[in-house]
């Protein structure tokens, strides 16, 4: 079983966090199959690749300890039921894509954050 996994912090409040990883899985072609304000799970669609490819996405929000806008830590995990055998396999290249939208969005948030701030 294949699985990668990082960690990131957001801030921003409850809602605009809630409709960025929303968007986040989306743009990653993941179908939301269920999100709670702490917790949300993602899929890819069957059809494109075999079922043992499909790769399954958790995110998980760690609100505790911080403030209603203050910094929030987003641990995402991608995993797939593929052995890794190689390097470079389906669920690392959807992982990776994932990573780089996480990124772009950290420096979203900052930017949005920043700009609040002047």
């Amino acid at each position: 079983m294949a699985r990668y996994s990082c960690t990131a912090q957001l801030t921003g409040s409850a809602e605009q966090l809630s409709e960025a990883i929303r968007a986040l899985l989306e743009r990653c072609q993941l179908t939301i199959l269920h999100h709670s304000p702490d917790y949300w799970v993602a899929g890819e669609p069957p059809g494109k690749n075999p079922y043992t490819k499909l790769v399954t996405v958790e995110v998980l929000v760690d609100r505790t300890g911080q403030g209603p806008d203050g910094p929030v830590q987003i641990t995402c995990i991608a995993k797939n039921e593929e052995l890794p055998l190689r390097s470079v396999n389906h669920c690392q290249q959807t992982f990776a894509q994932l990573r780089a939208e996480l990124a772009q969005l950290q420096a979203q948030l900052a930017a949005q954050r920043k700009g609040a701030i002047q």
